[in-house]
Parts: C-alpha cells; sequence; structure tokens
C-alpha cells in the first residue's frame, strides 16, 4: 500500500501539481496578488467582522489594483415544532455576493455567490438562543470569508498561469 502511495506522489510531481499555498504559507507571487485587493465596507455588523477578516488575510498593501465588494444576506427558518408549537431548532443562511473588479478598466473580473448554513436548538432562556444565534451568524461569516479568500487565490493562481495548481497529470 506505501508503495501505490510513493509512485502516486511522483506521478503528481511529474505532471507539474504544485499546492496553492506552499507549506510556510502563501508564495510571494501570490501575496502579492491577494495584496492588490481592497475590500469595500460591507453594511451591518457581520459585514464588520466579514470585511476585517478578508483585509486580515489578503494584508492590502495600499497599492490597489482591485476592489473587492461584497454583500450579505442572512435569513433564517424555524422547524422542529413541539406539541405545543414552539419551535425547537433554527436554520441560519448566509449568502455573499462577492464581485471583484478591476481598478484600471472599471470592469467585473469576477462574480460569485457563496452561501454557508448551520442550524441551532432553541432554547427557553431568550439569552442563550440570541447567544447561540450571534455565534452561529459569526461562524459562518468567518466561514464565508475564507471561501472568498481561496476563491480569489485561485482567480489569480489561474490568471498567472504559472503558479496555478494542477489537479490533474
Amino acid at each position: 500500500m506505501r508503495i501505490i502511495g510513493f509512485i502516486s506522489l511522483l506521478f503528481l510531481t511529474a505532471c507539474g501539481f504544485q499546492p496553492l499555498y506552499e507549506a510556510g504559507g502563501s508564495s510571494t507571487a501570490m501575496q502579492t496578488h491577494l495584496a492588490s485587493v481592497e475590500v469595500s465596507p460591507i453594511a451591518d455588523r457581520l459585514g464588520q467582522v466579514m470585511r476585517n477578516r478578508l483585509v486580515s488575510r489578503l494584508n492590502g498593501a495600499g497599492n490597489p489594483e482591485y476592489w473587492l465588494e461584497v454583500g450579505l444576506q442572512q435569513s433564517s427558518e424555524t422547524y422542529g415544532v413541539r406539541p405545543d408549537t414552539a419551535t425547537t431548532q433554527e436554520q441560519l443562511t448566509l449568502v455573499a455576493g462577492m464581485r471583484l473588479v478591476s481598478l484600471k478598466t472599471g470592469e467585473p473580473v469576477l462574480e460569485e455567490s457563496f452561501r454557508a448554513r448551520t442550524s441551532f436548538d432553541l432554547v427557553l432562556s431568550d439569552f442563550a438562543t440570541v447567544s447561540q444565534r450571534e455565534d452561529a451568524a459569526n461562524r459562518l461569516v468567518l466561514d464565508l470569508a475564507e471561501r472568498i479568500h481561496r476563491r480569489l487565490a485561485l482567480h489569480f493562481a489561474s490568471e498567472t498561469g504559472a503558479d496555478a495548481p494542477d489537479a490533474e497529470g
């Protein structure tokens, strides 16, 4: 079994496979691309959390070539009805619409939408329910920010060609 694993690793290196990120973090070229993105303000408290995460992950250099616009939409749905008609669970869904705009041309370079959802139990304590809802929303928005960061990295990797990770051999 170890021999098969070793041989498959050899095939991966032979076909030019490169990881998107190096072991020590992003490559210098990737850091430069990601640092050229300026994140626009995002409405509401969750938008501030997402923007802060994106700014810290992109490490903006103050010399932007791209403008990242993100819009958040939040919805919730209750389910799990008890005999006394009280609901027992809530499902929270966040949708992030992302648009990367080139500052040179003013044209969108990349547009995509991401969706994340989670559910949590509704308890008798209003404070506990509100705390769970806020915690769930924060976790979702941080997850969406990471997914946007990875999508930007994939976009820049495919744009440069040489840095692009190759999935096939």
